[in-house]
């Protein structure tokens, strides 16, 4: 009976998705619906990260922190990660590169996504930070890819230090969780 299964697990591709009208991802050739939009308190804390991620790295030649793009990993995987931070140059619609950081905000239709093929994915691409903060537990896991490439926890409390390639940022979290309520009450 397996075998019969598998031949109608159909897997598509870039050329593929580039047709499709609402937002998706593309993970090892399965598509991901990302509907429906992110909840308010999600995208506040989207929005609250960003602004602080912004304002860090104002002073860093080499870095910037963006909203959501597509990064086209390759011919059978995009996603749209919540916050990026990238330390290279980029031209174009997608990013054909690994962020050195990215954060998913967490929600109930994402989590266990986010936990499972995409913190195996980004770690196998090489993202030196994978952060997941959860807006309504008010929590956040941080980890950083070790010498073997592989993720490995790190403290992100109070304080989430993050050196993204010589740039400096520490993300006062109490802080964070503070404008959060501020802004969903």
């Amino acid at each position: 009976m397996g075998d019969a299964l598998e031949q109608y697990n159909e897997r598509y591709r870039v050329s593929d998705w580039e047709h499709w009208k609402d937002p998706w991802e593309l993970i090892h050739g399965m598509p991901y619906c990302m509907s429906p939009a992110p909840a308010f308190r999600h995208q506040s804390l989207n929005s609250i990260l960003l602004a602080e991620l912004v304002y860090q790295l104002k002073t860093c030649k080499k870095c910037r922190a963006i909203m959501p793009i597509d990064w086209q990993i390759d011919e059978e995987t995009v996603v749209q990660p919540d916050i990026l931070i990238l330390c290279k140059p980029h031209n174009g619609d997608r990013l054909l590169h690994p962020p050195i950081c990215l954060f998913e905000i967490l929600s109930p239709s994402t989590r266990k996504k986010d936990h499972g093929i995409k913190f195996q994915l980004y770690q196998e691409q090489g993202v030196q930070y994978y952060i997941m903060a959860d807006p309504e537990s008010k929590t956040i896991e941080a980890f950083e890819l070790d010498a073997e490439g592989k993720y490995q926890s790190i403290s992100a409390f109070p304080t989430l230090n993050l050196n993204l390639d010589g740039c400096l940022v520490e993300l006062d979290m109490p802080s964070i969780w503070e404008s959060l309520d501020e802004m969903t009450s």
